[in-house]
């Protein structure tokens, strides 16, 4: 048994024996993930991170409440009473690849999920400190002023939304990699850190609900204001950055913002880097899309998008991986033709030119993947009769659903008595 699935295994144990969700060992630290050797020097020269960072005088909200997205990288704070709604940028856990361990395939983030089998948690003040500077190294028990003297809010144990931590000697407190960068806690911006803890912390309980797949509204995906390369979009004007556009994704039927090119592309600061490879909907022009990279997890922040190779327009012996469009072809993605789809998947339900889902024969259950939504067998004859299907949520608008699906309340095959939500081709 590997230590990371035996620290699991007792760590549930004592949850069976308590009704918290603070199981974890008093003062017990998370691993930090992701982080630049420079800042892993225990050199005693520590800059500005012994100094609390002034918290700023912003109105408390009344009723406010968190989304967290780990695939959308997004935070979004609300409060419907006041009309107050932000959304901002984070770095989450790493992608877990590790053989065997209890999050496989997924955000180290999502443990607390799938540990406690619920996305609702919260913040409280015995779990808020507006002043956190140590942290402590659960493998040798050497200390770095890491969080800098920034708030550090609990939502499950030692899994908290906090600062950067790169570059922590800085006086703003830092940078931050938006990306799947931690050991499972939500790193911000300094500054919105400050600003999030200004604004709750007069709240008892803040609800702060956390999911897998990119947050949406019931008309569109919620991301940062202005979007950057990859954004989902409706129009050009939704793209508001210098040369921007709104690209058509066939796989998503929905479009993603890009920008012309001609050999490189502008990159911005703290997201992942862009590259120039020929659009394939515009012969001689060339389009920027996102490099794969160790902090942008298997480009699943994006809408049916997948890591291909690609040469660079006007210089093709120059490659790149990068995310483009096309099919992860799980159960439930969007494909046009079998080969889309995964090993043992065929897709259903397209055709004139318009794409169908991964799916699979079935008589009662389906395999689950590691990594995306649960499956369900349901009867549906637009798939070619009993087949397997995506679940979803309806009371967060199905993020899980691609567009031309809809979230609908079905019966098991065999077993109508056993129902759940699903994604089916409208």
């Amino acid at each position: 048994m590997n230590r990371r699935l035996a620290t699991v295994l007792a760590i549930l144990l004592g949850a069976c024996t308590g009704s918290s969700d603070t199981e974890l060992p008093e003062g017990a630290e998370l691993r930090l993930g992701d982080v630049s050797p420079d800042d892993m020097k225990a050199d005693g020269v520590w800059g500005s991170a012994l100094t609390c960072k002034p918290i700023p005088n912003l109105p408390a909200l009344p009723n406010p409440k968190i989304t967290i997205s780990l695939d959308g990288l997004t935070l979004h704070l609300t409060d419907a009473s006041v009309g107050y709604d932000k959304v901002f940028p984070v770095g989450v856990g790493q992608i877990d690849t590790e053989a065997g361990s209890y999050t496989l395939g997924d955000s180290l983030s999502y443990w607390p999920i799938k540990a406690y089998k619920k996305n609702q948690f919260y913040l409280r003040p015995s779990t808020n400190t507006a002043c956190k500077t140590w942290w402590t190294d659960p493998d040798t028990g050497e200390k770095l002023p890491v969080f800098a003297g920034l708030p550090f809010m609990s939502w499950s144990g030692s899994y908290a939304i906090h600062g950067p931590i790169d570059n922590f000697r800085a006086p703003n407190g830092g940078t931050l990699r938006r990306g799947t960068v931690s050991h499972g806690c939500i790193r911000m911006e300094a500054a919105d850190v400050l600003e999030v803890y200004a604004r709750v912390k007069n709240s008892a309980q803040v609800p702060v609900w956390v999911q897998r797949e990119p947050e949406r509204t019931p008309v569109k995906e919620v991301d940062l204001t202005p979007p950057w390369i990859g954004a989902e979009c409706n129009v050009d004007a939704d793209c508001g950055f210098a040369g921007g556009f709104c690209h058509e994704n066939p796989y998503s039927e929905r479009g993603f913002c890009t920008a012309r090119c001609s050999k490189y592309c502008t990159d911005k600061a703290g997201v992942t880097a862009t590259f120039c490879v020929p659009d394939p909907d515009a012969a001689g022009s060339g389009m920027c899309m996102n490099k794969v990279s160790t902090v942008f997890g298997e480009c699943r922040t994006l809408d049916q998008f997948e890591p291909m190779v690609m040469g660079r327009f006007t210089q093709p012996t120059v490659t790149a991986t990068v995310c483009m469009p096309g099919s992860r072809g799980e159960i439930g993605d969007k494909c046009f033709f079998d080969t889309d789809c995964k090993t043992g998947n065929r897709c259903g339900a397209a055709g004139g030119g318009q794409p169908g889902i991964c799916t699979q024969s079935c008589t009662r259950y389906c395999p689950d993947v590691a990594g995306v939504p649960a499956t369900f067998c349901v009867n549906d004859a637009d798939l070619g009769g009993p087949s397997c299907v995506r679940t979803c949520t309806p009371g967060t608008n199905a993020p899980e659903c691609p567009a031309g699906t809809a979230c609908t309340l079905r019966g098991r095959n065999g077993e109508p008595a056993t129902q759940k939500y699903v994604c089916e081709p409208i």
